[in-house]
């Protein structure tokens, strides 16, 4: 494979600590203690020429049952059987065909010889990589779901499956690589059985994140993420609309029965719905309700233990439950008591753990009102302070400007009764001169009267004659 094969390699819990090399045990297992002849007695006579060893097996379950799937994934998760698209696509595709299979409970120790999960043992042979399980097992055990199906609608079908494989799978892995803690909290992971680890959960909790973040390599490398996250977004439900026009108001997405692309969309779009991120879970609900619609019906029709699953976390639900003796049955109930008793004390510890926060949040909260009231109320009082500073320097430049006024009005008026009484004194004081010339004009008139009553007339001038 590809892409297809790359993505796998990683995918989401794959960042955990690399299991242990287990090929020498299963060989030791498995040696042959001594060569035995056709008839099953040791064959001791030295002349005898010796038969060839039997070849080491190369699988971790030595003691297969014929035609039985042994399949290696990801630990049971609370909400969602796998946050892996790719083992949930495998284990559905088996649940689909009805083909024999049983989950292997190896606790994240191994992986394929090609390092990824999921992968199959099948008689004594591993099958690694999802696509290529599939294909494998519908070729020998003749399970195609795609028969039946015409020439157009195969290659709708393997267009769609490498958008979801290739393209659209990375949409959910950018999140999850870039938000490790809120992928923990929307998977409800408990680290420790995760990663199958003794070491304490808050280290375990950093090289979870740490793991996750370094993935964002991957991102970059693929290509998407060179872009920013509201364009990953947007690639996602581009994607998811396309697959929505496809599927319209069909039950499946050819017909009135599913088909492989129903089996990858179910997987891929399971993700979307119980590791719920970014609102695009609500996105869905609004904008492409037949797809969330599509995921119960699937879920209904081939999950019928989901609930079981999710509660439970066990692999192999689906198989037949055994009957159990008195004994095993007092030692289940013992257990499932225990278990119950550890659950109520968790969740003891827990809600005191939430009434601690909460109680905690509410002081906080209590404390920062507080400090915004107090900040408001310092807020009002230098505003009510500026007003009234404002307001009294503005009474008093009214009051100065007024003052000002009036004492320019008084100036002015002082300043025209100065000018009228300049000008009455002007007009006195040239009344009073006029009054004194004309006395002194009488005085000289009497004056030269009083001499030309006095003195001798002078002789008339005689004219001049020619």
């Amino acid at each position: 494979m590809t892409s297809a094969t790359a993505t796998e390699t990683n995918n989401t819990a794959a960042e955990q600590p690399k299991p242990a090399d287990t090929a020498a045990a299963g060989d030791a297992e498995n040696k042959p203690s001594a060569e035995t002849t056709d008839g099953g007695a040791t064959d001791a006579a030295p002349a005898s020429p010796s038969k060839p060893a039997a070849p080491k097996p190369t699988v971790h379950k030595v003691d297969y049952e014929e035609d039985t799937v042994y399949l290696y994934q990801f630990t049971r998760c609370p909400t969602i059987p796998s946050v892996s698209p790719f083992c949930l696509k495998v284990e559905t595709w088996l649940r689909m065909t009805g083909l024999k299979y049983e989950n292997v409970d190896h606790k994240v120790r191994y992986k394929s010889k090609k390092g990824q999960l999921p992968f199959i043992e099948l008689n004594g042979t591993e099958i690694a990589d999802s696509d290529i399980i599939i294909k494998e097992l519908a070729t020998k055990f003749e399970k195609n779901l795609d028969d039946g199906l015409t020439v157009d609608q195969r290659n709708i079908s393997h267009a769609f499956e490498s958008m979801l494989n290739n393209h659209t799978s990375w949409v959910v892995r950018w999140w999850r690589y870039n938000n490790p803690d809120e992928f923990i909290a929307a998977a409800e992971l408990d680290i420790k059985r995760t990663l199958n680890s003794r070491l304490p959960k808050t280290v375990l909790n950093l090289l979870f994140k740490w793991g996750f973040k370094s993935n964002v390599k991957q991102a970059i490398g693929h290509g998407i993420g060179h872009h920013t996250t509201d364009e990953i977004y947007d690639f996602g439900k581009s994607d998811l609309k396309a697959l929505s026009d496809v599927l319209g108001a069909k039950d499946y997405f050819f017909g009135k029965e599913p088909h492989q692309l129903d089996c990858v969309a179910f997987a891929h779009l399971s993700q979307f719905v119980y590791v719920p991120f970014a609102g695009m879970k609500e996105w869905m609900e609004t904008e492409t309700p037949n797809l969330t619609a599509h995921v119960e019906r699937m879920k209904n029709r081939y999950w019928s233990d989901w609930d079981e699953i999710v509660k439970t976390l066990e692999l192999n639900t689906h198989l037949p439950k055994k009957e159990l003796t008195p004994e095993e049955a007092e030692a289940l109930k013992q257990a499932e008591d225990k278990k119950a008793e550890e659950e109520r004390k968790k969740e003891e510890k827990q809600k005191a753990k939430q009434e601690a926060k909460e109680l905690k949040e509410k002081k906080k909260q209590e404390a920062k009102e507080e400090k915004e009231k107090k900040k408001q109320e310092e807020k009002e009082r230098k505003e009510r302070e500026a007003k009234e500073k404002a307001e009294k320097e503005k009474a008093e430049k009214e009051k100065k400007e007024q003052e000002a006024k009036e004492k320019a009005e008084a100036d002015a008026k002082a300043a025209e009764e100065k000018k009228a009484a300049d000008e009455a004194a002007a007009a006195k004081l040239a009344a009073t001169k006029a009054a004194e010339g004309e006395t002194k004009e009488d005085d000289k008139a009497k004056g030269d009267a009083a001499a030309t009553t006095t003195a001798p007339a002078e002789p008339a001038a005689t004219e001049k004659k020619d």
